[in-house]
């Protein structure tokens, strides 16, 4: 039959109800168990030699107290007499009646350093293995009355100075633990109300104390994982869960378990728990006896009444207005050091339901307020990114400003050509792609300038898109399920839905369209500003640049900023300047052809003229020439800035310019013996050639009103066919200068009406035949 196993027996009083044989069968089980605890031990140990040392200790105290046991038990085997039991049993008692009073003080004594000695040992050990606080507590409050107990003596041991500045060490060692634990939001309930009762013995505090160090020690965590944490995100959701779970473990735990737990410290004496006998260094077993009453039944004094319910919601007041107030100004802290719009939506939608699903525990405070101070915190960022992201536009003023096209711009850099050699021999292949990337810019005038600004452009349009995309998800976000339906009523809940989800996005969109319209109309400005300091010379083709970053714009815009004026009177202003460059050259050739044509004595073309009475078919040579210079003219400064307002603008600035031009060149010829007399220019030119003009006889008058009225009448279809080569959608003649000046010399020769109408009409016909030779102006 097998023998019983030790490790049942509740004391050691047990093993000697057995027989001796028993009894030794026992202690070679004991004797096996240490052996194979010693091997396990040693392994287990091996891998630190600090650890090592530890354990190595330890087993040669235990194999001391084993032959310690195994001699007593081998001399409570010889003695295991019950007669002679009894016998020294009643010589004991007469012994302590007689001899051991007078050697109980020195007994205490020794109990008393022996275990004051120890707790700094136990208390080491109870901090490395992650023990109990409270029980290191329990412990450092035996050592303090210890300690006081043995300097009140007349002649204290010098060794209590050095075991009480460990004891001072230690106990900061246990302060700072317990504050852990306080940090940890996962500790659960038991744990948390240990750590709460473990102060309260180290620090002699009250409850209230207790609590008020529980809520500073938690807001010391929430600023640290507001400021200090590496990860903004994870940081400030750290810190909000910090928030919610205080106000949450206060008000749950706080008014009972709490004050439950402290009220069972102060109704048994710390000597009478287990705990504090399961430590076998104190070796209370041995030295409990002798340590003195007043130590034995010392049971802690802790004030439990001083925590009421008023006061509990008092301080829980306070700490949460710190609290948020600390968190906030966190927030604000990390969302200054964070510029990507999409990470602070990420943020405001991960604290806004972490608040939402843990609001309903936060009771007493106000939970509508601080969800808008939530709310206010994200706006004011969002807002201000919203306006920094379009802002951006404005440097794209200055960047323009920097490449407009100087005296150092090579023109056919400036506006390529489609035929240019590089552009017919390139390749077609994988579908032609480089091909036709190559013919659409050259076709829209972008040269590597322009390339340049567009990429920034569309830069700055994904830029716009992504916060309008990140404004229309922040609409789509459902936060029904992150709110508790049975602790809020349908309204509420409707409430919260309208705010955070049409509320918030309808401010950013306005005010992403206020910062639209005042980015567009800054860079408006300073478009503008660019046009009065150009250069002279190149002021068409920076028009002309000026105005392909306008097109680019206005063909496409944000989609939540739909302005069709925008940029509209620059533009006309642009195109003024353009149109003006593309006239000048081709009327500066043109004048003197004026000049000489008006100063001929014949009439070229007049054996053309057809019909009865005989009137004009073709204009005259020098409008033919001035409307194809005029169009080459427009195809060198680009061929893709002459939109139909372009081109209107156009033709106005010409009929004007002409009709200058025409009046001072349109001068009586007058001939004389046959010749015409010229204008002082043509006089100037015909005497540097040698040819003499003199002035012979009297004036012809019939040969020279014939002359005059055929070019009067060639001028006037001139005029006709001009009027209709510079006439645009919607324009007037009722006030231009070219249809006054057809006018007056109509009055002047007498023009029958049925003759004009056949010119105007030829003119038209003539003009539909022949526009398209002219290409931009057709």
């Amino acid at each position: 039959m097998e023998g019983p196993d030790p490790k049942s027996f509740g004391s050691w009083e047990e093993a000697f109800q057995y027989p001796v044989a028993t009894v030794r069968a026992m202690e070679r089980q004991l004797r096996n168990d240490i052996e194979s605890n010693r091997e396990r031990l040693r392994t287990l140990v091996g891998a630190s030699y600090r650890d090592l040392l530890g354990t190595a200790e330890s087993i040669i105290e235990m194999d001391e107290q084993m032959q310690q046991v195994e001699s007593r038990l081998g001399n409570m085997g010889k003695r295991c007499n019950a007669r002679l039991l009894e016998k020294k049993g009643s010589n004991l008692h007469a012994w302590d009646g007689q001899v051991g009073a007078a050697d109980l003080e020195r007994f205490s004594f020794a109990s008393q350093f022996a275990i004051l000695r120890n707790c700094p040992e136990v208390l080491s050990k109870l901090l490395r293995y992650g023990g109990s606080v409270l029980l290191a507590a329990k412990v450092l409050v035996i050592s303090r009355l210890l300690h006081r107990k043995l300097s009140q003596r007349p002649k204290p041991p010098p060794y209590l100075d050095i075991v009480w500045n460990r004891l001072t060490s230690l106990r900061r060692k246990i302060l700072s633990k317990i504050d852990t634990r306080f940090q940890n939001v996962e500790i659960t309930k038991d744990t948390l109300i240990e750590a709460m009762c473990a102060f309260a013995l180290a620090t002699s505090s009250s409850p209230a104390d207790v609590l008020r160090h529980f809520h500073h020690v938690r807001l010391e965590a929430l600023v640290q994982q507001g400021h200090h944490s590496p990860d903004d995100s994870q940081g400030m959701l750290q810190a909000l869960r910090i928030y919610t779970r205080t106000l949450k473990d206060t008000r749950t735990h706080v008014p009972g378990q709490v004050s439950k737990a402290l009220q069972g410290l102060k109704s048994t004496p710390l000597f009478r728990g287990q705990d504090l006998h399961s430590l076998i260094e104190l070796n209370l077993e041995v030295h409990q006896q002798w340590i003195g009453d007043d130590i034995q039944m010392f049971i802690p004094y802790i004030r439990s009444d001083d925590l009421q319910k008023s006061e509990i919601n008092r301080i829980l007041k306070e700490w949460a207005e710190q609290g948020l107030k600390a968190f906030l100004n966190g927030l604000q802290s990390k969302l200054k050091s964070i510029d990507d719009l999409r990470v602070i939506v990420q943020l405001r939608t991960q604290v806004l339901r972490l608040w939402l699903s843990n609001s309903r525990r936060s009771v007493g405070i106000d939970l509508s307020e601080i969800l808008d101070e939530f709310r206010n915190v994200f706006n004011v960022r969002l807002v201000e990114l919203v306006k920094a992201q379009t802002r951006s536009l404005e440097k794209f003023g200055l960047v323009i400003k920097e490449t407009l096209p100087s005296s150092k711009s090579n023109n056919s850099e400036f506006c390529p050509s489609l035929w240019s050699p590089s552009m017919t021999s390139m390749e077609i292949s994988n579908g032609g792609k480089a091909f036709t990337e190559t013919l659409l810019d050259r076709s829209n005038g972008r040269n590597e300038a322009m390339r340049a600004r567009s990429i920034e452009y569309t830069a700055w349009l994904q830029r716009i898109g992504a916060i309008e995309e990140l404004i229309t998800s922040t609409r789509k976000i459902r936060w029904e399920e992150d709110i508790d339906e049975s602790q809020v009523d349908e309204d509420m809940l409707e409430d919260k839905q309208i705010l955070l989800s049409e509320d918030d996005p309808s401010l950013l969109e306005s005010e992403l369209r206020e910062a639209l319209e005042n980015s567009f109309s800054a860079l408006e400005d300073s478009i503008q500003m660019i046009v009065p300091d150009a250069e002279e010379p190149h002021r068409g083709q920076q028009a002309v640049y000026l105005i392909r970053i306008w097109r680019e714009i206005r063909q496409r815009p944000p989609a939540r900023f739909q302005h069709l004026d925008l940029g509209r009177n620059s533009i006309t202003q642009l195109q003024h300047i353009a149109a003006d460059a593309a006239i000048a050259t081709p009327l500066h050739a043109t004048q003197r052809r004026i000049e000489k044509v008006h100063g001929s004595s014949k009439v070229l073309g007049r054996s053309l003229w057809e019909g009865s009475p005989e009137l004009p078919a073709l204009p005259s040579s020098w409008i033919f020439k001035l409307l194809h210079n005029l169009s080459i003219s427009m195809i060198a400064l680009g061929s893709d800035i002459w939109c139909l307002q372009a081109t209107d603008v156009l033709k106005e600035r010409l009929r004007i310019k002409l009709a200058s031009l025409l009046e001072t060149s349109m001068e009586p010829a007058i001939q004389i013996n046959g010749n015409v007399s010229l204008a002082p220019n043509e006089q100037e030119d015909e005497s540097k050639d040698g040819e003499a003009v003199s002035i012979e006889g009297h004036y012809q008058e019939s040969n020279s009103n014939k002359l005059k009225d055929d070019g009067k009448i060639q001028r006037i279809f001139d005029l006709s066919y001009l009027m209709q080569a510079t006439s645009g959608k919607g324009t007037s003649f009722e006030n231009d200068g070219l249809a006054l000046m057809q006018q007056s010399i109509v009055g002047e020769i007498g023009l029958a009406e049925s003759s004009m109408k056949r010119m105007r009409q030829a003119a038209e016909e003539y003009w539909k035949r022949t526009s398209l030779l002219f290409a931009l102006l057709a």
